[in-house]
């Protein structure tokens, strides 16, 4: 593990490719494991559960044997304020993502297409992708490239990227390319968004939190209508999740002065 650490250190970006690339290999087994496992679910396959909180375990694991675990924020539950931040900010996420998506705010209009396998899914997808790109990935990067401004602001935006190029992948499915684009373009603003949120508030959990319920939000508001979100729909959610990112960074920044740390890499 001192080995893994130390190039981690060297060549930051390899590392966080390399994480980024195991992460896609642990989703083909979530998804073989979902057609050996499929249910009755053709979202929240009971396979495709238990491949996800498989790898969630084992990253989990590698994560306590680096000795990053509490450092990563997984040991405490955060601030009170970013509790705060983030109950209000996800306010403005439903309203954004339900008026996004279907082009009201109207959520009586939304059919509850919400059970416990598709609740599941939701919940550890979003896990996992805090545990690679906010756990894993940003907290590598910070360790490289400093807590100071630039080193954070560094780290979430090459960290946000990576986030936003698994996205790329959904072009292999068949979706338009464009569509494609777009709903990168967001997850880059909402990677950018829960990164400082991570690193401002010293815990994961608010920033899973946060993506767990937008994710909700997103899947009721086209599921729950039968409706497939065309490129408006991806691209006004994009221009909603840019504010969140522009008031992350600076919330994560502010008041600080550039060569100063904000950040405690033991968070002690």
């Amino acid at each position: 593990m001192n080995r893994i650490e130390r190039f981690a250190s060297e060549h930051p970006v390899t590392f966080g490719f390399i994480a980024t690339v195991v992460f896609i290999l642990m989703l083909v087994l979530a998804a073989v494991l979902g057609n050996l496992w499929p249910g009755e679910e053709t979202y929240g396959q009971p396979g495709g559960i238990l491949g996800r909180l498989i790898s969630i375990i084992i990253l989990l694991g590698a994560l306590s044997r680096l000795g990053w675990l509490r450092a990563a924020g997984f040991s405490s539950l955060g601030k009170w304020s970013m509790w705060l931040v983030n109950i209000l900010l996800m306010v403005y996420v439903i309203a954004a993502s339900t008026y996004a998506m279907t082009g009201s705010l109207d959520l009586n209009s939304i059919d509850s297409a919400l059970n416990v396998p598709v609740t599941l899914f939701i919940l550890v997808a979003a896990f996992l992708e805090e545990v690679v790109f906010r756990g894993l990935i940003l907290h590598g990067f910070v360790r490289a490239w400093g807590n100071t401004n630039r080193g954070l602001v560094t780290g979430v935006v090459v960290s946000s990227l990576l986030f936003c190029t698994i996205h790329l992948l959904d072009f292999l499915s068949g979706r338009p390319i464009t569509i494609v684009l777009l709903q990168s373009l967001q997850a880059f603003f909402l990677g950018v968004f829960l990164s400082a949120l991570v690193l401002s508030g010293k815990s994961i959990y608010p920033a899973a939190i946060f993506h767990v319920i937008l994710n909700l939000a997103a899947y009721l508001s086209f599921a729950g209508q039968g409706l497939e979100p065309g490129t408006g729909s991806w691209l006004l959610l994009s221009l909603f999740m840019l504010p969140l990112a522009v008031f992350a960074l600076y919330f994560l920044t502010w008041r600080r002065n550039p060569g100063r740390e904000v950040y405690s890499l033991d968070m002690s």
